[in-house]
């Protein structure tokens, strides 16, 4: 996935950093149609940017769209990274990236793909994401979201036990329309 260079600006936004310091319940059951799955390493790229550029191009996730193939291929590869691919029926409708650090699991990248968004998918991944994040023993979890993305976001995050513990305006990358 290519990107034009000229079709890029950049655009102040505001940037919520939020944490999680406590493993909440469980909050669905297991959905029959819903299966996950860790890709395993060495991840191609290609395989990594069909994922990343299909759930984030729409909300202008272009970081990793831009950077050398080398750079991404070690970044995703790093032995502490957990991408992890939802399917809905067998196919792929979302991932999710894990960075395991000593004290805390960050959630880097979340998301759906285009066609599963406002089926009730979203919050079923997240509740899912959550508990998996949790199954490495850290003492918090850790996101950050911007008014870039899904209008529904950070209400969401916050309804499943994320809180706010600052936030920027920071510059972001975004596409010409």
């Amino acid at each position: 996935m290519n990107i034009d260079p000229s079709k890029i600006q950049i655009k102040s936004t505001k940037v919520y950093y939020l944490r999680m310091e406590h493993r909440p319940a469980q909050k669905q059951f297991a959905k029959a149609e819903v299966s996950f799955a860790l890709l395993s390493k060495p991840t191609p790229v290609e395989d990594y940017l069909e994922l990343y550029g299909g759930v984030g191009l729409k909300w202008n996730w272009l970081d990793r769209l831009v950077i050398p193939q080398e750079e991404l291929y070690k970044k995703i590869n790093e032995p502490n990274t957990h991408i992890y691919v939802m399917k809905v029926d067998g196919h792929k409708a979302g991932f999710v990236e894990l960075v395991i650090e000593h004290d805390f699991v960050e959630l880097l990248y979340f998301g759906l793909m285009p066609a599963f968004i406002g089926k009730g998918y979203g919050k079923y991944f997240l509740d899912w994401t959550i508990q998996e994040a949790w199954s490495y023993s850290p003492k918090w979890l850790q996101l950050n979201t911007c008014d870039l993305d899904h209008e529904y976001a950070l209400s969401n995050y916050r309804k499943l036990g994320f809180i706010d513990y600052t936030s920027s305006f920071e510059d972001r990358k975004v596409l010409i329309k």
